[in-house]
């Protein structure tokens, strides 16, 4: 079933794309997701960037989260047609995430395709580095359909990944620039926009002045993201009973995890349920400290100089089903617990240690310093825009990265 349904959405895609290729270009840009029903992160600051400058650069967001039954099979068909009518006729087309119509079609002269991708870093294995695992695409699946394919470039938080991202995506070296920064971290440097947010969660999910302030950000598990699933591996309530009420935890589930989180009558006040909120990043400034498994998180969350600290208890079982770029153990920028008793009792004593954070920090970022979205909009959609090539595009963007 599931290669039926790949070969129609394929087959729509190519139909569009065709039908739509006889018409001209258009100035045009296009950011799309198929993983939300809408956008955010890098897509969100790249739009918001572009209104900014005054609305003159005409933008399409395509944004859909795969479903089922009759009603997602019909949206399903109605974006693919779409998708292929863009990727055919905008001058730029910008994903954050594997985006299948971009791999079914031979790209067209005078268009150019951006991968920004969603998460900083390379932390656990993705696209083709995960082919011998049971996450993610088979052998048989990318012998039919070659995914990550047709990027004329590729953002990345620092140039020592590089050599992991052109692994996972398959793409030559020179696809990949990190000199532009990774527009969402642009938060971080803009201390009143900041502040605003900040007040902003605190109302909206009413936090205590006071109380120490826990981001509990734990990543899916599940071969796909279609099946992907929270498993419920911290004890909630032991870790109430050690760490007493002047503490409050901000459960942040995975968008991907479509199983709502219902926080205990017993532990109302202290868990807060903050699945909901569109932005992980707006999050992180009203927290303390962050608690996760194998997030992607910790790349931004290091960037605020506050612990991080690792709950794993499944770490063993997480690297046989999806694997990293580095040696967990070794690797990340915190101490790890696998017993909810041990981590407790490391928070309650509040001794916190943030030289491997900053460290982090500054190996996983060539460039931070909130003018990422800014220069994306001047290196690369003013650039294609205006006509300029693929390749003088790329030339302009890499050739001023410091590993370069």
């Amino acid at each position: 079933m599931r290669r039926l349904v790949r070969t129609l959405r394929t087959a729509l895609v190519r139909t569009a794309f065709r039908l739509a290729s006889i018409l001209p270009v258009r100035s045009r840009v296009v950011l799309a997701t198929s993983h939300a029903d809408r956008i955010g992160g890098n897509l969100a600051w790249i739009r918001d960037e572009l209104a900014q400058r005054g609305g003159g650069v005409p933008v399409t967001v395509l944004a859909h989260r795969p479903g089922t039954g009759a009603r997602a099979r019909v949206t399903a068909v109605a974006n693919a047609l779409l998708a292929g009518y863009h990727l055919a006729t905008a001058r730029l087309f910008v994903v954050d995430d594997y985006f299948f119509p971009m791999y079914v079609i031979s790209p067209r002269s005078g268009t150019t395709r951006v991968q920004v991708w969603h998460a900083c870093g390379a932390f656990k294995k993705f696209g083709y580095s995960v082919l011998d695992k049971s996450f993610g695409a088979d052998e048989a699946m990318v012998r039919r359909i070659r995914i990550h394919s047709n990027y004329d470039l590729c953002l990345v938080s620092s140039m020592s990944v590089a050599p992991h991202y052109a692994e996972a995506f398959r793409q030559p070296h020179d696809r990949f620039v990190a000199w532009l920064g990774i527009p969402r971290t642009d938060l971080f440097f803009d201390s009143a926009d900041m502040a605003r947010r900040t007040e902003t969660v605190r109302r909206r999910y009413a936090l205590p002045p006071t109380a120490r302030t826990i981001l509990y950000a734990p990543t899916f598990r599940g071969d796909s993201v279609m099946r992907a699933r929270h498993d419920e591996l911290l004890d909630l309530e032991l870790l109430r009973t050690t760490l007493g009420e002047n503490h409050v935890v901000l459960m942040r589930l995975h968008p991907f995890v479509r199983t709502a989180f219902r926080v205990p009558p017993a532990l109302e006040g202290f868990v807060i349920d903050v699945s909901d909120h569109p932005d992980l990043n707006e999050l992180m400034p009203v927290s303390d400290l962050l608690v996760t498994d194998y997030s992607s998180a910790i790349f931004e969350y290091s960037l605020l100089g506050r612990p991080i600290l690792f709950f794993a208890p499944d770490h063993e079982a997480y690297e046989r089903e999806r694997g990293f770029y580095f040696d967990y153990r070794t690797g990340v920028p915190g101490p790890i617990f696998e017993t909810t008793r041990d981590l407790a009792e490391y928070i309650r004593a509040g001794r916190f240690e943030t030289a491997r954070v900053e460290a982090f920090a500054r190996a996983a970022f060539d460039v931070a310093d909130g003018r990422s979205s800014a220069r994306f909009v001047d290196e690369v959609v003013f650039r294609t825009l205006a006509g300029q090539s693929v390749a003088g595009v790329r030339q302009a963007v890499a050739g001023r990265d410091p590993a370069s």
